[in-house]
């Protein structure tokens, strides 16, 4: 089973609102989908598709979170969440123009998220314990709510490794939460290049200099890192070799959920045994299939496997 654990869940809304101007009155043409969302339940819905078992947890509040439940339900998506006092979050994304007539802008509204008490953060950690046990690839990703700290993520991290020695855990984040969280030694961390870059302090301009950081990392303790620059290039380093992905070309829809739909294609590539190309490649293929059809629609495996082998590969030495 690969679990997932999405600290900061949100109900994502995607409108269109042709031509939107900034300072002026918008409005909405339609609503395209009201759909359950975090980083982590974006990845195991791209598992559930794949086939594999997945489960989702985190925190979830209020009556946006009773929604997020039964989209879930809908979606056939099994979860087991701790359920917190506050609110869970709404996200907006709008489509500035209809997709049919041109690729346009997107704009994307992002809440902070409600603020967790001392008492659920240790009621996640409890859960935890509990289902970790059942899981061969555990995936923490997105942003924390104001009262996670810090640190939350080399916590919960540490504590699934102490639970389950040979647990294959992947670490999606940004930030100080990916700074920290880092310091647990997950097996896989994808940071895209923006993310990779505060990271480091500097900007980072070419391959090399993406290879170089990737590498350095690699020999701080991860064992796996993914770089994702959007519809460009795909970076894999390994203590062993070091990739270079070419997307296949796609017309994209929303991009919203893709760099999660590539996280949950290695989940479910680590899970089945595949070597680091047959992954990266799943991987890669799953993300452009999220971007062309949008989280609305659901993923077909076999587009999947279309676009993996339309995936160039080439292999740098290290």
């Amino acid at each position: 089973m690969i679990l997932t654990v999405t600290l900061n869940t949100v109900l994502d809304r995607v409108v269109e609102i042709p031509n939107f101007k900034s300072g002026k009155v918008n409005r909405i043409k339609r609503e395209r989908a009201r759909i359950a969302g975090g980083k982590g339940v974006n990845v195991s819905r791209v598992v559930k598709a794949l086939g594999e078992d997945t489960l989702c947890t985190g925190w979830l509040g209020g009556i946006v979170g009773e929604e997020i439940r039964r989209k879930l339900e809908e979606e056939g998506i099994p979860q087991d969440f701790v359920l917190i006092k506050g609110e869970s979050r709404v996200n907006w994304t709008i489509l500035s123009c209809l997709p049919c007539l041109d690729k346009g802008k997107q704009t994307h509204l992002v809440d902070v998220g409600p603020k967790v008490s001392t008492q659920e953060v240790k009621a996640l950690k409890e859960k935890l314990v509990k289902l970790v046990k059942k899981a061969a690839v555990v995936v923490f990703s997105g942003s924390v709510p104001p009262g996670g700290g810090e640190r939350i993520y080399y916590s919960l991290l540490n504590l699934v490794h102490r639970e389950k020695e040979n647990i294959i855990s992947i670490l999606d984040t940004a930030g100080v939460y990916l700074r920290e969280g880092i310091r647990a030694h997950p097996f896989m961390i994808k940071p895209n290049r923006e993310e990779l870059e505060e990271l480091k302090g500097e900007k980072l301009i070419c391959h090399g200099t993406l290879l170089k950081e990737a590498y350095n990392l690699i020999r701080d303790g991860i064992s796996l890192v993914v770089i994702s620059q959007g519809e460009r290039e795909v970076i894999v380093v390994s203590k062993k070799q070091a990739l270079i992905l070419f997307p296949p070309s796609v017309n994209s829809l929303n991009t919203v959920g893709a760099g999660d739909a590539l996280v949950g294609g290695f989940a479910v590539g680590f899970k089945r045994g595949m070597d680091i190309v047959k992954a990266s490649c799943l991987g890669v293929a799953a993300g452009a299939v999220s971007a062309e059809k949008g989280r609305e629609t659901p993923f077909i495996p076999s587009r999947i496997t279309e676009l993996s082998n339309q995936i160039r590969v080439r292999k740098v030495k290290l």
